[in-house]
C-alpha cells in the first residue's frame, strides 16, 4: 500500500451519515491531485451510494475488522463512536500514523480531534478541540452570505433529522407543525430514513406550506432559505449554525442531555429535551417563539454566524499532511 490517507469510517440507518460526510469534507481539504487517498466503509446502501457520488474510491471493511493495516495507506483517518483502541494498536505496530475524529477511546493514537465546542472529556496531549475544528464543508463557506436571511413572515421552517432519523422524529414534529398558521416547512428525508405511512400520507398532501426534499446533496442552499429548524444532536447543528439558522434541537437518548444543554449555553439553539419526554405543545411553542420575537431570533442567528470561521475541515487537513514525512507522498492511484 503507497502513501497516502485511509478514511476508514462507517454510517448507515442505524447510526446516520454524520460520520461519513465529516470525512467526505475532510478529503476535499486534502489535495487529492498530491495525496491519494481512499475510504474504508461499511457496506450499507446509503454510504457506498454517497460515496459513489462523491467520485471517492472505496473499499468494504467493517470498523469492526483487525486487519486495516493490510488495506490502509500510511495515515488513517478514524471517525466512529466505537472503542477503537485494538484497531489503533494493530495500525500503529504496522508503521501507521493515526488520527481519530469526535473519538477519544484510546490514548494510542497521533492525534485526536474532537470537533466541537463543548468537549466535556478529559484533556489530552495529543488532543485539539474547539470551534476552530468545526467541519463546516466548502458548499456551506461558498453559500453563506455577508449577512443572515432577514426575519420575514411566513416563517420558513427546516425539518431535518440526520440521514438516518432513527426514532421517526421527523413525522412528530411535522405532526405538531401541520396545523400551524404563519409558517411554510421543508422537509429534509435522508438517504437512510424509512418511510412510515403516515409519512408517505404527509409527502401525499404537500403543498406550498409543506414541501418535501429527498436524498438531497448539498444542503448549504436548503439551509440558507430557513429561519430556523429542528434537528438532532450532531453535526448538522453546527451547520445551521454557520449559516445564520438557529435549530431546535430534540434528543435520539437520554444519554444527548449533556450535550443539549451545553449547545444551548452556546445561544445557538433551544432544546426540547429527549424525544420520549416531548410534548407536541413543546415543538408548536418553539416555532412560535421564533415565528413571533425578530429580535430573539435575530441573536441567536448572529451567535451561530460567530461560533465558527468554516475552516476546520482545513486545519485537519494540515494536520493529517504534518504526519507525512516530507518524501513519504508517491504521485499514482491506490
Amino acid at each position: 500500500m503507497q502513501n497516502g490517507v485511509t478514511f476508514w469510517t462507517e454510517g448507515g440507518q442505524s447510526i446516520g451519515m454524520g460520520h461519513v460526510m465529516r470525512c467526505i469534507n475532510i478529503a476535499r481539504a486534502i489535495n487529492a491531485d498530491e495525496t491519494p487517498m481512499h475510504f474504508l466503509v461499511n457496506n450499507e446502501r446509503p454510504v457506498i451510494e454517497r460515496l459513489n457520488q462523491e467520485a471517492l474510491f472505496h473499499v468494504v471493511y467493517p470498523m469492526s475488522g483487525r486487519h486495516a493495516a493490510r488495506l490502509a495507506n500510511s495515515v488513517v483517518v478514524i471517525d466512529t463512536k466505537r472503542d477503537v483502541s485494538s484497531q489503533v494498536r494493530a495500525l500503529k505496530d504496522d508503521g501507521k500514523r493515526v488520527v481519530l475524529i469526535d473519538n477519544s477511546s484510546t490514548d494510542e493514537a497521533d492525534a485526536i480531534v474532537m470537533p466541537t465546542p463543548v468537549y466535556r472529556g478529559e484533556p489530552k496531549a495529543a488532543l485539539l478541540s474547539g470551534s476552530g475544528y468545526l467541519i463546516i464543508g466548502e458548499n456551506f463557506r461558498n453559500s453563506r452570505g455577508e449577512e443572515p436571511t432577514s426575519h420575514s413572515s411566513p416563517l420558513k421552517v427546516l425539518v431535518t433529522m440526520g440521514g438516518a432519523d432513527p426514532f421517526n422524529l421527523t413525522e412528530m414534529v411535522l405532526k405538531a407543525l401541520w396545523p400551524m398558521e404563519g409558517i411554510e416547512v421543508t422537509t429534509v428525508i435522508g438517504p437512510a430514513f424509512r418511510m412510515t405511512g403516515t409519512m408517505e400520507e404527509f409527502v401525499k398532501r404537500s403543498g406550498k406550506r409543506f414541501t418535501f426534499a429527498f436524498n438531497v446533496k448539498d444542503m448549504a442552499p436548503v439551509m440558507k432559505e430557513a429561519h430556523m429548524a429542528f434537528t438532532a444532536v450532531g453535526t448538522t447543528v453546527y451547520e445551521l449554525a454557520y449559516m445564520g439558522v438557529p435549530a431546535v434541537l430534540i434528543g435520539n437518548y437520554e444519554t444527548d442531555w449533556p450535550d443539549l444543554s451545553m449547545l444551548e449555553s452556546l445561544g445557538i439553539c433551544t432544546s426540547l429535551g429527549y424525544y420520549r419526554e416531548l410534548a407536541p405543545s413543546m415543538i408548536t411553542g418553539a416555532t412560535e417563539k421564533f415565528r413571533d420575537d425578530a429580535t430573539e431570533w435575530k441573536k441567536m442567528a448572529e451567535a451561530g454566524r460567530a461560533l465558527t470561521d468554516g475552516c476546520g475541515a482545513s486545519r485537519i487537513a494540515s494536520l493529517i499532511s504534518s504526519l507525512f514525512k516530507p518524501t513519504e507522498l508517491n504521485s499514482g492511484a491506490w
